[in-house]
């Protein structure tokens, strides 16, 4: 079904594009084919919005309300709190089933409050356990979970853990990777769970209960190892007097040859949006190599001409065979 509404979705854009339909005409046809939502389904999308996002709110309330009465509280009213409501919750997501929206997010909410207990543990009894530690444990436990729930939103946290515990265990970590513009070096380990991470993510494909059909856990994987990649090699251009190791430059080829190929692989699962943020990464590489260029050449006020000439250039370029691809794949399928 999601197939044949994409295949429906291109004709008729193409078609309007020819001006053989109206505009109008072709958006009648997108809500007849159910391309767009409809009422139910913006009634759906909201539930969803506000189920996950009140786990998220609720489970931040609770670590928040035990963090500001830590000195007040005794130490068993706070463990049984936390754990009083992980049962809870788990309980309900056990009883509801995962093949059910209301399930899967109260096995999400039992996840995070996993986590909560693991850093209250840690931080009463100072355990002495390092910072990446917790991610890493917190992470095995709730693996059978996130096994268990067919949630995209349940795997993006463990793919969010997993970059947390590998990012502070070789102590780079930098929200978005920026350190490696200022002289840091985004550690080979990220760039290769990441790339796992997305072959991961394009395995399981439809087998997710939610954000099958946008290909959230697909794109975020992508989304994070294209961050890596263009923190690097951005980094590695523009600071020559970097050191690293023979993991760290066969890591470097590594990830030209991933770009180069996330091109021919996103054009094969026709991923608009991906190749969109393949162009921008390709760009912003090729910016820095000829900043860096213009630099050892020191041409003054002139680079930043040239530069911008260059963006303007690249993006036109790039927004011309975005089009293009796009219009083929609306022809293909016609």
């Amino acid at each position: 079904m999601n197939g044949g509404r994409s295949i429906v979705h291109r004709q008729l854009i193409e078609l309007a594009r020819r001006k053989v339909l109206s505009a109008q005409a072709a958006e009648e046809g997108l809500r007849l084919a159910a391309v767009l939502p409809d009422g139910p389904a913006w009634r759906r999308f909201l539930e969803y919005v506000c189920a996950y996002g009140g786990a998220l709110a609720c489970a931040a309330g609770i670590i928040f309300l035990v963090a500001f009465n830590w000195q007040e509280w005794p130490p068993i009213a706070k463990f049984a709190l936390l754990q009083a409501l992980l049962a809870a919750s788990a309980a309900v997501a056990w009883r509801l089933g995962t093949a059910r929206p209301a399930g899967r997010v109260a096995l999400l909410f039992a996840m995070i409050l996993c986590g909560a207990l693991l850093a209250y543990l840690g931080q009463h009894y100072q355990t002495g356990a390092d910072s990446y530690q917790l991610f890493l444990a917190w992470g095995f436990l709730i693996l059978p979970w996130v096994a268990a729930s067919r949630s995209a939103a349940a795997w993006a946290l463990l793919l969010v853990l997993a970059n947390l515990a590998v990012q502070l265990y070789v102590g780079r970590f930098s929200p978005f990777l920026l350190a490696a513009l200022d002289g840091g070096w985004p550690h080979p380990w990220l760039f290769w769970l990441d790339l796992a991470a997305v072959a991961a993510a394009e395995g399981l494909g439809g087998r997710l209960a939610d954000g099958g059909r946008l290909r959230f856990l697909p794109r975020l994987a992508g989304v994070l190892a294209l961050a890596i990649i263009v923190s690097a090699l951005v980094g590695a251009i523009l600071d020559q007097a970097r050191g690293g190791g023979i993991l760290a430059w066969t890591t470097l080829a590594a990830m030209v040859l991933v770009l180069a190929g996330g091109f021919l692989f996103y054009q094969w699962r026709r991923d608009l949006p991906m190749l969109t943020l393949c162009c921008l990464a390709a760009i912003a590489v090729a910016t820095a190599g000829l900043a860096r260029l213009l630099a050892e050449g020191d041409p003054g006020e002139l680079s930043l001409l040239v530069i911008g000439g260059f963006l303007i250039a690249a993006s036109a370029g790039a927004a011309v065979w975005l089009r293009r691809l796009q219009a083929r794949w609306a022809g293909e399928s016609a």
